[in-house]
């Protein structure tokens, strides 16, 4: 195998030239001698010419051995070291390298040479052509692991088809991939990255006497962010003609104060609010916005905000479905109470339905926002399941108790642990109203203590379990009205029936915001928006999608697709268990036989938004022998910082594969010297 000498300081060798200078002092202490010619001294003639011509081949040894040693001297500054080419090394005397490329968003950041991620990979091409050919590589990112082994070629390719992706990974998840890949092999891992804080748990990386780790640190010059953290709404349920109130989170990690902040909201499409707003350094605010949802659709927002140069994180998308009416479904056994019908009949805000509760099996019972079950006395093990199953999904269920008997209530009751009937009484009155219950808040201005309320002349005492709330109650403090959260839904019991032969509750005002809001505590668990690369579970929308037919999930350019995953959870959740095949932020739309049934938001996740990194002296402190930088030593963790400088890399790679010819070079000059002083002495001599 060829092996051709490079030099890592090549600039040094122009010192070459100097050599110019002992020659041409050579030259000129050559002294010219006068010819006298003596008559009786003919006989020397012959000894001075012999002298002669001895001393001038010591004084071309000593010119030589001064060229040599000051050549030599200019050659070691240049670091000269050996690059075999050719046929490449036994794949079993050649050391494994392991490279860890970050390719997260902070690596989008800006340095003294512009982007951190295009400056890396330089550096990186940098790092693998020092290597000779015939070195195994693996290339490790945080959205990709190839830990197969790679030729000098085919790293430097895989190299420059490295891109930037939303994902991240702390150092021991890094750690334990080259380990896993390694096969206890020696080798040497290089870490380029610009060492974001939460992903430094050094505190959790066991070093490997086999793993020599060399830390390139890239640092950003621009350590501040102006980003939307996060986008919620003041009320959990959306209806048509509803103003919605949209608080957007703005977060600012400078030093300096920013003022009229440009912030777009655009709802399908159309931008509906542009305002400015100021932010503090190092501060965080929530911005309020309110539009007005005038359609019956499903809405897709964006928030925007403009900041260079970190951009992943100035849009927020969110998304949310919108129904005209709010579904209602009453369900009776023994007698249909007709006030039902006539409070959300009158309402263009409310679809009634009302049915003999053994019609119940063919409803589709996830889409109703409130069902109301009246006098059950006769039912099976099927319907209490639907009921359950209603309640985990996030609905809401009242129960009327019947007039004959609670037996087949209770029994369903008991099942799901919540309150129970218990013994029948009669005459009593509504005295309290707890108006800071969730289900009145914003009902009342303010109760007046004179105002005649519901008298009930039957009823039954309840028994409640632990975390019941009341509702309402009589002056004995006897509770009338609980409510028990169950799952993501509420379950509301009555102690007495609705019938006007039971209470007068139909005839009072009550009866409007206690039914109105029952309908509208909707909690269905579905998010606005998801975060990717998070655990949290995707939830579908199961009001529209019907689970026995196949779904399609595409971008909002239908430049994307694919065919989720689904399953139901414990819960009774459409949950979307491959949502990881989406890796880009935007809005996506759900399909079913090209019907459009669902529309959820994913965003890049924010904790790369922080602009906090990882100091070399904390470097020090997980690692005590590492020496920043430390070239002569072999520590267990090496560390230096680029500074733009690629020959300090170098200087590593070389060092670890023993290739520098320095030394050789300055032994040389040494040895020249040495020799030039002891044919000088014997020139004197």
């Amino acid at each position: 195998m060829l092996s051709v000498i490079q030099f890592l300081h090549p600039v040094f060798l122009y010192g070459l030239l100097l050599l110019v200078i002992p020659v041409l002092l050579h030259l000129f202490s050559l002294k010219r001698y006068k010819k006298v010619y003596f008559s009786n001294f003919n006989f020397l003639e012959a000894l001075q010419k012999q002298k002669k011509n001895s001393s001038r081949l010591k004084n071309l040894v000593l010119l030589f051995l001064r060229l040599l040693a000051l050549s030599c001297i200019v050659i070691a500054f240049a670091t000269p070291y050996l690059n075999p080419e050719g046929k490449a090394l036994p794949a079993t005397t050649t050391p494994r390298i392991f490279i860890y490329a970050d390719n997260s968003f902070s690596m989008t950041n800006t340095g003294s040479q512009g982007s951190l991620f295009e400056e890396a990979k330089k550096h990186l091409f940098d790092i693998v052509d020092t290597y000779p050919a015939g070195s195994r590589f693996s290339l490790f990112t945080n959205d990709k692991v190839l830990p197969v082994t790679l030729d000098k070629e085919k790293m430097l390719q895989a190299i420059g088809n490295l891109k930037i992706s939303p994902a991240t990974k702390p150092l021991s998840q890094v750690y334990k991939e080259v380990k896993e890949s390694g096969e206890n092999q020696p080798g040497t891992l290089f870490l380029i990255s610009d060492f974001q804080k939460k992903n430094c748990d050094f505190q959790h990386i066991t070093t490997d006497s086999t793993l020599e780790s060399v830390f390139l640190m890239m640092k950003p010059e621009n350590r501040s962010n102006l980003y939307i953290k996060e986008v919620n709404f003041g009320q959990a349920f959306h209806k048509q003609n509803q103003s919605e109130t949209v608080y957007i989170t703005l977060v600012n990690t400078s030093d300096r104060d920013f003022h009229h902040i440009p912030l777009t909201l655009t709802i399908n499409g159309k931008k509906r609010s542009i305002i400015q707003t100021d932010l503090e350094a190092h501060s965080e605010k929530k911005v309020e916005i309110s539009y007005l949802n005038t359609a019956e659709d499903f809405y897709k927002g964006t928030v925007e905000i403009s900041d260079f140069p970190v951009l992943f994180d100035n849009t927020f998308y969110f998304a949310y479905p919108v129904s005209e009416n709010t579904e209602i479904l009453y369900l009776w056994q023994q007698e249909e109470n007709p006030y039902f019908g006539k409070l959300f009949s009158d309402s263009s805000h409310f679809s009634f339905t009302s049915i003999p509760v053994n019609q119940a099996v063919r409803q589709n019972l996830p889409r109703y926002s409130l069902i109301i079950l009246d006098g059950l006395t006769d039912s099976s093990t099927g319907l209490e399941s639907m009921w359950e199953d209603y309640l985990m999904n996030g609905g809401n269920l009242l129960v009327l108790p019947a007039s004959s008997s609670p037996e087949v209530q209770n029994k369903f009751l008991q099942k799901i642990q919540a309150p129970r009937y218990d013994k029948r009484d009669t005459n009593t009155v509504i005295a309290h109203i707890e108006t800071q219950a969730a289900l009145f808040r914003d009902a009342f201005e303010q109760p007046d203590i004179k105002t005649i309320l519901p008298q009930i002349r039957q009823y039954y005492r309840l028994i409640l379990p632990a975390h019941t709330e009341i509702l309402l109650s009589d002056k004995h403090s006897a509770p009338l009205l609980v409510s028990r959260h169950y799952g993501k839904g509420n379950l509301y019991l009555s102690a007495f029936n609705f019938l006007p032969t039971d209470s007068d509750l139909v005839f009072h005002p009550l009866f409007v915001p206690l039914l109105v809001n029952m309908a509208f505590q909707v909690n269905t668990g579905l998010h606005t928006s998801y975060f990717l690369n998070t655990t949290a579970p995707v939830l579908l929308n199961t009001r529209t999608i019907q689970t026995n037919h196949p779904l399609q999930i595409r971008n909002e350019n239908h430049t994307f697709e694919f065919i989720p995953e689904v399953r139901k959870n414990f819960s009774g959740d459409l949950q979307l268990t491959n949502a990881t095949t989406i890796q880009e932020a935007g809005l996506f739309e759900v399909y079913q036989e090209d019907r459009l049934v669902d529309v959820l938001a994913w965003n890049y996740d924010r904790t790369e938004s922080q602009m906090e990194f990882c100091k070399e002296q904390e470097l020090s402190q997980y690692f005590p022998r590492s020496k920043v930088p430390d070239i002569g030593l072999v520590p267990d963790i090496k560390t230096t910082c680029f500074d733009h400088n690629s020959e300090l890399v170098k200087e590593i790679v070389l060092q670890d594969n023993n290739k520098y010819l320095t030394g050789w070079f300055i032994l040389i000059a040494v040895s020249a010297l040495l020799l030039e002083q002891l044919v000088w002495r014997k020139k004197l001599n």
